[in-house]
């Protein structure tokens, strides 16, 4: 039934598509989720150029929040079924790097589990990226997977998760007025540096032709294209500035679950622990930029005002001249505290007949 169905999908593509990826892209939108098996399927004995095309088509829609849902399944059906090599890593890392363009999105409750899949997906092939690419994925990693897993209903995810912040915090190095500056670089090029490297490459000479009859600048530029490409990766220290950027994202993430009560302990200890050595975001204040540790304070504040408040909440409370009005009081403890007080003519004579059957229900 499958073979069926998949010649009548074959029958349907134009023959202009059978040999373009872009073709074949542009149709699965009008089939369904049986289309990116055949995508995949057919990437896998299509060429170099062809993945490149499929690869370029879907880097051009990745980074629109709208179309993001369509496009990351295919760029994970690629990496998945093995038709991505090491020559295609620039545009696989450009495709990454439009979809985290905005990493706000990556909480986003529509958006979130796709984010967590393509980044997933993509940190199991981390040898098809280069040393200043994988530092920059990494980054990415604690955007579109840990900081969405920190919205889960599930108490030892979140945990878990928080265990995680806390070890990268604890391992940072400490920060330098060079830190300062590699955090700004990355907000100030944006996706400027990749649009223009990429019009470099495929611009026409500005000469005549017959000043270059043998089409050498050419080649010249196309050679030197990917080694532009993988310039426009973050440096070293560019990803470790944004790494501390993101660890912040994250707790702020953490501080938008603080009204669940099984999450506050958790995130009290991970923004402020009472020792240093449990790698807790106060305590290292100063392994983050001084641009980011308006942020910290911000975040300490936040839960020592909470503190605060249970603290006079829990005195008001206990001001009360009602057991059952007490915070720390359960319902089986005020029920008790008031038979108790019931008054009884004489202990002998409980029951009807005086035969002691109410003493259990008095407690």
């Amino acid at each position: 039934m499958l073979e069926g169905c998949q010649n009548k999908v074959y029958d349907r593509i134009p023959n202009s598509h059978t040999t373009d990826l872009c073709g074949l892209a542009r149709f699965a939108s009008c089939l369904g989720s049986v289309s990116v098996t055949l995508i995949s399927d057919f990437c896998i004995s299509a060429g170099a150029s062809q993945v490149e095309a499929a690869l370029e088509k879907i880097r051009s829609h990745i980074s629109n929040p709208k179309k993001f849902k369509k496009a990351s399944p295919l760029l994970r059906q690629l990496l998945s079924q093995g038709a991505i090599s090491k020559a295609h890593s620039n545009l696989l890392f450009e495709a990454l790097k439009g979809a985290m363009r905005h990493p706000a999105l990556a909480v986003d409750p529509t958006l979130t589990n796709e984010f967590q899949k393509l980044f997933t997906v993509a940190s199991k092939h981390a040898e098809l990226f280069t040393m200043r690419q994988k530092g920059q994925l990494d980054v990415y990693g604690l955007w579109g997977v840990l900081r969405g897993q920190l919205l889960t209903d599930d108490s030892f995810v979140y945990n878990r998760v928080l265990s995680r912040l806390k070890d990268s915090i604890q391992h940072l190095p400490e920060a330098t007025e060079e830190d300062d500056e590699a955090l700004l670089r990355p907000h100030d090029a944006g996706d400027s540096g990749l649009k223009t490297c990429r019009q470099a490459a495929t611009a026409p000479p500005a000469e005549d032709a017959e000043a270059d009859p043998f089409g050498l600048e050419e080649m010249i530029q196309k050679a030197e294209a990917p080694r532009r490409e993988r310039a426009t990766a973050w440096s070293s220290r560019e990803s470790l500035a944004m790494k501390r950027e993101a660890l912040l994202d994250c707790l702020d993430t953490a501080r938008s679950r603080y009204g669940l009560a099984w999450a506050r302990t958790s995130t009290d200890i991970a923004i402020q622990a009472r020792a240093p050595c449990f790698g807790d975001l106060h305590n290292n204040r100063a392994k983050f930029c001084k641009s980011q540790q308006p942020r910290i304070d911000s975040l300490w504040r936040f839960v020592q005002d909470q503190r605060i408040k249970r603290k006079q909440a829990y005195t008001a409370a206990c001001a009360l001249p009602l057991l059952h009005c007490r915070p720390d009081t359960t319902s089986f403890e005020a029920a008790r505290a008031e038979w108790g007080k019931a008054t009884l003519s004489v202990r002998g004579g409980v029951g009807s007949t005086g035969d002691h059957r109410s003493e259990v229900w008095l407690g």
